[in-house]
């Protein structure tokens, strides 16, 4: 029995570490090269690129690794029964449920950890990032800003200057272009000259026009002959804006006294606070739908077993965030959302095993 239970785990861990290193390297590949050429902007150095990649990598475990379980079990079954060891088994007097014992550890095994990658390591990834991201933002007024080229600064502004130069630790520039981004509206400002100072974070045109966008679709102009504002570039880590999923638990707590009276924030940051103990959750349930799928599916063919459970896999994974958006939307309060669904797809996989056991079992393919 300790061979049988040895077996089934090294099995599952073979496959998902196989799954989980392709996974990890074609994601995140792709998704940090799209994102590369506004990171370069920052002029970041290959360590630093690297770092970026790394922590994106990071960020993307809680995603990753319960697709690697959820497929390296469906592998390491659909394997069993096409070397027929799965007929061996059975011959020997092994039963069904003595399959479920190497499963269920593995499955806890996983849960715990997606729960450390959910609930610690991807907000403290996402954090550094940020924080890294808010440094080379900085670093950009250590010398004067290029000229003729568009350059982001922090995450609301970006500017366009034909003549720049630093002097006395300020930056001034001639012919300005620049665009603000703000929650409630866009603005464009054109000027004459611009004054920067880093260390205070105080931005300074004199002599332009302004162009503001609404929510509302209504346009502002306006001409100034000095139009301040404030950019955060200060030093310290305490001027970066961290988001829900960028705080640790803690913080979390804490920022939802904060916005208690404010029902829209207080519903998103309910939802992050949930989401870190709910979504874990779902390990046990996708993969133990892929047990049973592979358990019962009859094919040779691998690539119908893959794309199969990617189907599933996706079919859970939006329905989760269905719920997840009707939480953070106020339209159904968190717990609620997040229990009646697990709720409603623990009930299809268990009229799936009703189903597979009482009215397919004869049909069990080895």
């Amino acid at each position: 029995m300790k061979t049988f239970f040895r077996y089934h785990l090294r099995e599952y861990l073979f496959y998902t570490s196989v799954f989980f290193f392709l996974f990890s390297v074609i994601i995140t590949l792709v998704k940090g090269i799209f994102g590369l050429q506004k990171f370069f902007e920052l002029n970041p150095s290959l360590k630093e690129v690297f770092l970026n990649f790394g922590l994106l990598f990071l960020q993307l475990t809680s995603f990753i690794l319960p697709l690697s379980v959820f497929l390296g079990v469906m592998f390491g079954v659909h394997r069993f029964k096409e070397d027929r060891e799965l007929l061996g088994f059975f011959s020997l007097g092994f039963r069904f449920s003595d399959f479920l014992k190497p499963l269920c550890v593995f499955m806890f095994l996983g849960f715990g950890l997606l729960f450390l990658a959910h609930f610690w390591l991807v907000p403290y990834a996402k954090k550094l990032q940020k924080t890294m991201r808010f440094e080379l933002t900085k670093r950009q007024f250590e010398e004067p800003l290029p000229e003729k080229r568009a350059i982001p600064l922090g995450e609301n502004h970006v500017i366009y200057v034909e003549k720049a130069k630093k002097q006395d630790k300020a930056h001034e520039f001639e012919r300005v272009f620049l665009v603000e981004k703000g929650a409630e509206k866009k603005q464009v400002f054109l000027a004459e000259k611009g004054r920067l100072d880093p260390k205070e974070g105080v931005f300074t045109l004199y002599q332009g026009e302004g162009f503001s966008l609404g929510k509302d679709k209504t346009v502002e102009v306006f001409r100034f002959g000095e139009y301040q504002f404030f950019l955060v570039v200060k030093e310290g880590e305490q001027m970066v804006e961290f988001g829900r999923g960028e705080l640790s638990f803690s913080e979390l707590k804490a920022r939802l006294k904060e916005v208690e009276k404010n029902r829209g924030q207080w519903f998103r940051y309910l939802t992050e606070y949930w989401d870190r103990f709910f979504y874990p959750l779902s390990l046990f349930l996708v993969v133990f739908q892929g047990f049973l799928t592979a358990f019962f599916m009859k094919t040779h063919n691998r690539f119908l077993v893959f794309f199969t459970a990617v189907a599933l896999y996706v079919v859970f994974y939006v329905g989760y965030q269905l719920c997840h958006s009707l939480a953070e939307n106020g339209r159904v309060y968190p717990v609620v959302s997040f229990a009646g669904f697990y709720l409603v797809f623990g009930a299809l996989v268990g009229l799936e095993a009703w189903f597979l056991f009482k009215k397919k079992r004869h049909q069990v393919y080895l």
